[in-house]
């Protein structure tokens, strides 16, 4: 566990040190924006989702498929927003729907290789590689359980959102707000397609990146869904506050790994435990 954790912290210490540099190179490995053969690959931060539901629970009617964010005090809407990705990571995670709640979550790294120990003390929360899932059968509950694992594209950055709406309509813009949004399944490849494409194939570092982001309406048999769409605005300069900001966001980064790497430790603490007893229990019979 103690090596884990430090290789993870050191690649967060490599990517802050390589945002008080100039070198774009460096910055784009480091940050997760490209990884090291050159291929384009949190902590009470709000965060952007696009909204679902129809109504809020005082009956006041919401638009499906815009984006929603907490400003402080309540959720607000809005059609497009403006982005700054200063960091991206990438977390595996499982969803209970029954208890409605994430029933493991992996740590946060900024390439998609290598292992994700997880909160229960495996690895990426049980997704198998597609070898591996092409060996077993159909009705295997590890197949069922590694389809039902999601890969979170993580984005930590800054937000715009100049026409903004509190539920009533009422104007609340957002201006220079940090927060942290997960981009997973339909939403996962069209963020993922357009940082390779038209960042970093281009060599533009995300950090620098102005990017509006609206969304696509899709139907799947009666199912409707909504995905990002994204579109380079500008590119502007890299500040101090900016620097302090990325330091923060890997401070959340380095918090939420720590605690799944000791929810990993207690979990396989838990395992030997069970086996040990197991073993115990076929010795004396």
């Amino acid at each position: 566990m103690g090596t884990e954790l430090q290789t993870l912290n050191d690649e967060l210490d490599n990517m802050v040190a390589a945002f008080d540099t100039d070198d774009a190179e460096t910055l784009m490995k480091a940050s997760g924006q490209k990884s090291e053969d050159g291929d384009a690959p949190k902590m009470g931060l709000p965060r952007l989702t696009i909204n679902y539901d129809t109504e809020t629970d005082d009956g006041l009617p919401l638009k499906r498929g815009s984006w929603r964010i907490w400003n402080g005090n309540a959720p607000v809407y809005a059609e497009s927003v403006n982005i700054r990705p200063l960091m991206r990571t990438y977390e595996w995670s499982l969803w209970d729907a029954e208890e409605r709640k994430f029933a493991a979550k992996s740590v946060q790294k900024p390439s998609m290789s290598g292992d994700f120990p997880d909160s229960v003390g495996g690895n990426k929360c049980g997704r198998l590689s597609r070898q591996e899932e092409e060996g077993l059968s159909s009705d295997d509950p590890r197949l069922l359980l590694s389809k039902s694992v999601a890969c979170n594209q993580v984005i930590y950055g800054i937000l715009d959102a100049p026409n903004a709406t509190l539920a009533d309509g009422s104007p609340s813009p957002i201006e220079g707000m940090a927060f942290v949004a997960y981009f997973k399944r339909s939403g996962f490849m069209p963020v993922r397609d357009f940082i390779e494409n038209n960042l970093t194939r281009k060599k533009i570092l995300m950090q620098k990146a102005v990017v509006e982001m609206s969304t696509e309406k899709h139907k799947k048999g009666s199912v409707l869904y909504w995905t990002p769409k994204l579109s380079l605005v500008k590119e502007v300069s890299i500040t101090d506050d900016d620097k302090d900001l990325m330091k923060k966001f890997a401070d959340t980064v380095r918090g939420h790994n720590e605690s799944v790497m000791g929810e990993f430790k207690e979990a396989n603490k838990a395992n030997m435990s069970a086996d040990d007893a197991d073993l115990a229990s076929r010795l004396a019979g």
